[in-house]
């Protein structure tokens, strides 16, 4: 889930299951509610939750967009999904800088991503992260 500096979720990509979540909005505000609670709170960055049987992996941008990815909860590699969320937020802000530059609130503009999400995934770079199914 790409979520902007308004706490907007503008994007949102399952790479396991087609279906959406259902509410994607209402997850995107609870967790910029809970990012921004402990940036402000606790003078730190949010990077990991863990529940029971995955965990969300938190990533923001120098331009205040977050990722957030969730992974099976079993040993990830962080370096590596820091390196594979700069990737995607800087491909998707270069992408559509012009909509985001006068985003009116339509998320649909965002559709196509999905299909560079999977290129990225794909490229040598990140061909050994094994916990993406496609």
């Amino acid at each position: 889930m790409i979520i902007n500096e308004a706490g907007i979720a503008l994007f949102y990509h399952n790479f396991i299951d087609r279906k959406k979540i259902g509410d994607e909005q209402s997850l995107a505000s609870y967790f910029d509610i809970i990012c921004r609670f402990t940036k402000q709170s606790f003078k730190e960055s949010l990077r990991t939750l863990v529940l029971d049987s995955f965990i969300f992996f938190f990533y923001t941008h120098k331009s205040l967009f977050h990722l957030v990815l969730k992974c099976e909860n079993r040993d990830f590699d962080k370096k590596l999904l820091e390196s594979i969320s700069e990737t995607i937020l800087t491909s998707f802000i270069n992408q559509y800088k012009d909509i985001l530059e006068d985003f009116n609130g339509e998320i649909s503009n965002f559709k196509t991503f999905s299909e560079k999400i999977v290129e990225i995934l794909n490229s040598e770079d990140f061909m050994n992260f094994q916990t993406i199914e496609h």
